[in-house]
């Protein structure tokens, strides 16, 4: 990874994705390289030293309800290079990404894939598909838990969570959950030209962003911690209920699951949802049973 230039692959992402605000080195550096977790391992391929492809692995760590670990990749960033493609370069980056995962010690790949690439990672490559994960209008009620929030942009120096456990001490109920902690929280909330609203209570901790699709804000609920494990499942409504508030809008959305919450709210089919999402999950020296307890928007990079 310390031979790839990040100019580079900034360029080659643009030319891509062609995104509405041009992904920057400094967002690549971010997540690339200042993960606690671990640097990213890249697949990726040269060509008269222009890249021309990139798959990147962020590393994430999961725990189970016996206390063992694995390190997954999140998938990330998959490209060719639109005159490069009908080469076969999609498995040759993707194989090259197998040798740098297993170089950087991880276990093996979970990937978060639109509805074109999860036919050719689970079909071409062998991959396995993770059950769907619903997205949800949240049910807002007209009373909802006085939060107190605060906003954070990307320069913020760290996130304080009053009251909150330990996040390491949290033990998924059965399979695995991502494994959070101060530090990497702090992370994930620098990320580049993201603001994110942190919403503290006596009985939860949730972290939310805000969007604009065709003149309606939207609010968005990456992450909810409760802060007694041991007291939940909790009802999220009275905690959405606080954050459209705050936020000013009736619509709140979830992607996602997570046992420590009851997520009232209706249900969006695949068709009408913007980009609906597919996980997959290969790994490099024998099949596993991975299952996932709970998986949210704020465990990879959608927000």
């Amino acid at each position: 990874m310390e031979n790839l230039d990040l100019f580079s692959t900034a360029e080659l992402l643009n030319n891509v994705f062609k995104p509405k605000t041009p992904i920057t080195t400094e967002q690549l550096e971010w997540q690339y390289h200042k993960n606690p977790a671990g640097s990213a391992c890249i697949g990726y391929l040269l060509e008269a030293n222009r890249q021309i492809s990139n798959y990147a692995l962020i590393p994430k760590i999961f725990k189970n309800h016996l206390g063992n670990e694995i390190t997954l990749g999140v998938g990330v960033d998959l490209a060719v290079s639109p005159d490069s493609r009908g080469k076969g370069l999609f498995r040759k980056t993707i194989e090259n990404s197998y040798k740098a995962g297993i170089k950087g010690n991880l276990d093996g790949i979970l990937g978060v894939a639109n509805s074109q690439s999860s036919p050719r990672m689970t079909e071409a490559m062998g991959w396995r598909k993770l059950p769907s994960l619903d997205f949800r209008l949240l049910k807002v009620s007209r009373s909802g838990a006085v939060l107190h929030t605060s906003q954070h942009k990307s320069d913020y120096k760290s996130c304080t969570v009053d009251g909150l456990r330990d996040l390491e001490t949290f033990a998924p109920s059965s399979s695995f959950s991502p494994l959070w902690n101060a530090e990497l929280l702090n992370w994930r909330l620098s990320r580049p030209g993201v603001d994110y609203y942190t919403h503290s209570h006596e009985s939860a901790f949730l972290i939310t962003t805000k969007i604009s699709i065709r003149g309606i804000k939207i609010a968005v609920l990456l992450k909810a911690f409760p802060v007694d494990p041991n007291k939940t499942p909790l009802s999220i409504t009275p905690f959405v209920s606080g954050v459209a508030k705050y936020h000013k809008t009736p619509f709140v959305v979830h992607w996602g699951k997570n046992p420590h919450f009851k997520i009232n709210g209706l249900k969006i089919p695949r068709k009408f949802q913007p980009s609906p999402l597919d996980l997959v999950v290969h790994f490099f020296h024998e099949e596993n049973n991975f299952e996932l307890n709970e998986f949210e928007l704020l465990d990879f990079d959608a927000f």
